[in-house]
C-alpha cells in the first residue's frame, strides 16, 4: 500500500512539474512574440565608429556631447572634455541590447516603466538621440532599470521608440548617463589630507579660522578665541580633506558663475612640501556650491611641487566646478561651526 502510495505521488508530480514547464514556456513564447535576441539597433557596431553626437535629453536638462577630432566635449558647458571611456561605454551599450519582452502600449501606464514622453510634466525618462554626420542611428526614450533580465549582462531596461506606442523591456545594461559628473572624469584634484600642513578660512565678514596640524592625526586652531572648545575634534581635523580626492558635480566656464564679494569665502590650503591651494567659495541659490581653485608654489617648493602647480593650473584655470556639500563644509568652516564655548574671535 505505501508502494502504491509512493508511485502515485511520483507521477503526480511529475505531471505538474511538465504542467508548470509548459505553462511558463508558453507565457515566455508569448511575450517574446518572435523577437528572440533581435538588436533593437540593427549594425549599430558598424556604424558607432561614425557618430559624432549624443544628446541625452530629460525633462529639466539638455547634454549634448560632441565629437572634437579624438575628444568628446559638452556643449552645454562650453566644450568641456567629456569622457572618452562613457562615450564608448555607452555606445558598446547601444551595440548590445536586444528585445526581451513586449510592455505596455497604453500611454496611461509609461509612467510605471518611465518612459513617458520627456515633456510630460515630472518625466522621468530619458530621450537618447546619437548621431552621425548626415542621419540619426538612434533616437530612444530609456526609462526605468530591471535588475531581473536573465542573461550575459545580468540587467535590462525598459525604452520605448518615439515614434512608437509600444514599449519594450530589452537585455543589456543601457546605462546613460545622469548629469555632468557622469559624463566626465569626475576626480578633479587630489591633494592628500596628510600633506596638510594649514588651513586658514577667510569668511566674507573678514572673520579668519585658521588650523594647523599638531600631530600625524590631529589639527588645532591657531587662534581659538579666549575660552572657546572645540565641540568635536573631527570637524577640525576634516578640513584637511577637502581637496582630498575632490570630485566635480558640475563645472561652468569662469564668468558663469559670479562670485559675489560679500557672500564669497576664502580658503588657502598650504601643504608640508610647498604646494599653496586657494579655493574661492560661494553657495549659490541656498544649496549649490561653486567654487573657483588656483594654485602657487611656495618659495621653498622643489621642483616636483611646482610642475604640480602648473599642472594645476593648466587643469582648472579656465573653469568653476560645483563640489559636494559635504567638501564645500570642509573647506568653509568657521568658529560657530566648530566651538561650543564663546564664538566671538582672538585674532583676525
Amino acid at each position: 500500500m505505501a508502494l502504491k502510495t509512493l508511485i502515485m505521488f511520483i507521477v503526480v508530480t511529475i505531471i505538474t512539474i511538465v504542467a508548470a514547464g509548459i505553462s511558463v514556456t508558453t507565457a515566455y513564447k508569448v511575450h517574446k512574440i518572435g523577437f528572440s535576441d533581435k538588436a533593437v539597433i540593427e549594425n549599430f557596431a558598424e556604424n558607432a565608429k561614425d557618430v559624432t553626437e549624443i544628446t541625452v535629453e530629460k525633462s529639466n536638462e539638455k547634454i549634448t556631447i560632441k565629437r572634437d577630432g579624438e575628444n568628446w566635449k559638452i556643449l552645454e558647458r562650453q566644450n568641456y572634455l567629456a569622457s572618452n571611456q562613457r562615450v564608448a561605454d555607452l555606445l558598446l551599450n547601444i551595440s548590445e541590447i536586444r528585445y526581451r519582452e513586449a510592455k505596455t502600449t497604453n500611454k496611461t501606464k509609461y509612467k510605471r516603466l518611465h518612459v513617458e514622453d520627456v515633456s510630460d510634466k515630472n518625466a522621468k525618462s530619458a530621450l537618447l538621440s546619437v548621431k552621425a554626420k548626415n542621419r540619426e542611428l538612434v533616437r530612444l526614450i530609456v526609462g526605468k532599470e530591471n535588475a531581473d533580465v536573465v542573461g550575459p549582462s545580468n540587467g535590462g531596461r525598459y525604452i520605448r521608440k518615439p515614434s512608437d506606442k509600444q514599449s519594450w523591456l530589452v537585455s543589456g545594461r543601457l546605462d546613460v548617463p545622469n548629469g555632468v559628473n557622469s559624463w566626465v572624469d569626475p576626480e578633479l584634484l587630489h591633494v592628500a589630507s596628510n600633506r596638510i600642513e594649514r588651513v586658514i578660512v577667510t569668511q566674507p565678514s573678514g572673520q579668519r579660522m585658521i588650523v594647523s596640524r599638531a600631530d600625524k592625526e590631529k589639527f588645532e586652531i591657531d587662534n581659538i578665541p579666549d575660552g572657546g572648545v572645540v565641540e568635536y575634534q573631527s570637524d577640525i581635523n576634516n578640513m584637511a580633506d577637502g581637496l582630498d580626492k575632490l570630485e566635480l558635480e558640475d563645472v561652468m566656464a569662469r564668468g558663469k558663475i559670479e562670485f559675489i564679494r560679500n557672500k564669497t569665502i576664502n580658503t588657502q590650503i598650504e601643504t608640508i612640501d610647498g604646494l599653496i591651494m586657494n579655493v574661492r567659495l560661494i553657495d549659490v541659490n541656498d544649496g549649490n556650491f561653486w567654487s573657483a581653485i588656483s594654485a602657487v608654489a611656495a618659495s621653498s617648493a622643489s621642483e616636483i611641487v611646482k610642475k604640480e602647480v602648473d599642472k594645476i593650473n593648466k587643469k582648472v584655470s579656465n573653469w568653476v566646478y560645483q563640489l559636494p556639500a559635504h567638501k564645500y563644509r570642509y573647506m568653509s568652516r568657521q568658529f560657530s561651526d566648530v566651538l561650543k564655548g564663546p564664538k566671538s574671535e582672538k585674532a583676525k
